[in-house]
Parts: C-alpha cells; sequence; structure tokens
C-alpha cells in the first residue's frame, strides 16, 4: 500500500492532463497512489487521461462518476482512499517535485495528524516561472495558529496533508450541497478537530491563475450556496470549546464574509451583489474587524460605512 493517496477530481480539463502527469511523474517521493474522479466530462478528459497514462509509471486508478461539483469527487476519493495519509490536488494546478516528500516527511517527523503549506499563485498569461524551496524546513503549530493562518493566508484543501485514520474517525468530509469555496468549511474543520498541526515554511503548491477568470459571473445561487454552508460551519464552531475554535469566531467569520462581498464587488451588477450583501449582514461582525489584517479590515469599515462605495472601490482598485 502507498503512503499517500492523492486525490484529484477532473471535469472538462482535458488540455491540462500532459501538464498534470508530468508534474505527477517529477514528483521525488514515490510512493503515492493516485485517485483520479472523472466528475462526469463531457470533453475528452477521461479519453485523454486514460490514454497518456499508460505512458507513465503512476501507481493510479480512476474513478467514473456522474457530474456531482467538487466536493462530491473529493468525497468519491475519500471513500476509497486507503493510504495512511491523503492529499489534494486540482487537475489545472501544479506542485512542487518536492510537494509530496516535504509535507509527508514534515507530518511524519512530528505525529502530527495534519500538515500545511502554503501556495505559489502563478499567472499563466505571463509564463512565470515556480520559486522552488529547496530545503525543508518545518514547525509544529497549535490549531489555533493554523486557524488562524488559515484565514490569514486562504491556503486550501490542496495545501494540506491529512492523515485518514484522522479524516474517517473524526466524519470530515465535503459539503456536497456546497459549491463555492467547498474547501473552506472542510479545512475549518480539519484544522478544529486535529491536536497537533505541521507547517512546512515553504509554498509548494503551484496554483495557475488566468487573466479574467474573476470577472466571470457565478449565479446569485452559487455564492448563497457557499454562504449557507460556511453557516453551517459556523453553527458547529459555536459548539465547540476548543481555542482553534475561539480564533474562528474571532476571525474566520468576518474574514470570510469579507472575501466573499469582495468577490461579489468584481463579478456581479450592482442590484444582485446588493441583494446577497443584505442577506450576510456583515455589520454584525463589525466588533471583530480590529482582528483582521489592514486590507481585509479597511474593506470591511468602508463596506460598513456604505455598500455602494464599497462597490465601486473594489471595481476600481481590483485588477485582475
Amino acid at each position: 500500500m502507498a503512503c499517500i493517496d492523492l486525490i484529484i477530481p477532473i471535469y472538462n480539463r482535458e488540455k491540462y492532463i500532459p501538464r498534470l502527469l508530468e508534474a505527477l511523474e517529477q514528483q521525488t517521493m514515490k510512493d503515492f497512489h493516485v485517485i483520479f474522479v472523472d466528475d462526469g466530462s463531457v470533453d475528452d478528459s477521461l479519453a485523454v487521461l486514460k490514454m497518456k497514462l499508460k505512458d507513465t509509471a503512476l501507481n493510479y486508478q480512476i474513478i467514473e462518476k456522474e457530474n456531482g461539483g467538487a466536493a462530491s469527487a473529493r468525497n468519491a476519493g475519500l471513500r476509497a482512499a486507503k493510504a495512511k495519509w491523503i492529499a489534494f490536488m486540482d487537475s489545472d494546478d501544479g506542485l512542487l517535485p518536492n510537494f509530496l516528500e516535504y509535507m509527508y516527511t514534515a507530518a511524519e517527523n512530528t505525529q502530527a495528524e495534519v500538515c500545511m503549506c502554503g501556495f505559489q499563485l502563478l499567472w499563466k498569461e505571463k509564463n512565470m516561472a515556480a520559486a522552488p524551496v529547496e530545503r525543508l524546513e518545518y514547525s509544529v503549530i497549535t490549531p489555533a495558529d493554523a486557524m488562524r493562518a488559515f484565514y490569514q493566508h486562504w491556503v486550501g484543501a490542496v495545501c494540506l496533508l491529512v492523515k485518514q485514520e484522522f479524516q474517517k474517525t473524526s466524519g470530515l468530509w465535503f459539503d456536497e450541497a456546497c459549491v463555492y469555496h467547498e474547501d473552506i468549511p472542510f479545512v475549518t474543520e480539519v484544522i478544529e478537530a486535529a491536536h497537533c498541526v505541521a507547517r512546512v515554511h515553504g509554498d509548494l503548491y503551484l496554483y495557475f491563475a488566468e487573466q479574467g477568470t474573476l470577472s466571470r459571473c457565478p449565479s446569485k445561487e452559487k455564492y448563497r450556496s457557499g454562504i449557507v454552508c460556511f453557516e453551517k460551519t459556523v453553527r458547529k464552531m459555536e459548539m465547540k470549546n476548543s481555542e482553534a475554535a475561539r480564533v474562528f469566531r474571532q476571525v474566520g467569520q468576518a474574514r470570510y464574509y469579507i472575501a466573499t462581498l469582495r468577490k461579489m464587488a468584481v463579478q456581479m451588477p450592482y442590484p444582485e451583489f446588493l441583494d446577497l450583501a443584505r442577506e450576510i449582514d456583515f455589520c454584525q461582525y463589525k466588533t471583530k474587524l480590529s482582528n483582521l489584517s489592514l486590507q481585509p479590515r479597511l474593506a470591511a469599515y468602508v463596506f460598513c460605512v456604505s455598500r455602494l462605495v464599497f462597490y465601486y472601490l473594489i471595481r476600481l482598485f481590483y485588477t485582475d
């Protein structure tokens, strides 16, 4: 049995398959098993994947399912996982060659249930090269510090290594009703449930972004699904007495909502933005804004003064 199961959902990503497989083959740690989950692709992703895999030495399996979204695909991978450790990757992203090696070494050496790392944002149009992380450095941090770091830097599930037994016994799954930022509730609950968290001091995950991606206009229903699912997490954290849950209540709620409002302002016409903003009732978190870092704190104060000013300032100063 491999040491790590790497779960990769795939949906209509045929053009990224060669780059994805190259990143996997370049991993310095070879003792891993890839669980590809085709989430009902309607392009040639599955056919291209099967064809290209024949030319690799990867240890893998392919799960084929009807389209259900990223959360559903990741859960399918979690149900199939048998390795000691679980990692996640998105099919259009990349990894530094030592991603699995460094994460595994740090997790094993610290006996943590969860290991975190940072990510590099690379713009495809600018042909940016990833910065290497040539030496492994890591530390043990408390779940409270991990929660604070998560809501400051937004590392997603793809920046985690999670012990499989811990995931199963703690009942940690992705909420399949969530189609916007589905990994935020999952990561929040993983961190809160952990007793020990390792942190690799380096940006090992590569997130490839494209110009114009944030200018696309998702529906109000998509945003609403994310907000509803996040509110479930809020209720769960209200019942927890841990220090990590306390940090979430101090920082996480206000940080999530101001980030969501910012994206809504960029992506939506003002009337639709205003409708959803009223549902959030963000100003109830006004007393917690001092816990935020400078940029989201300023944005939050502007929003509480004037939603209209907030909307147009975000659109004026944000450049995708």
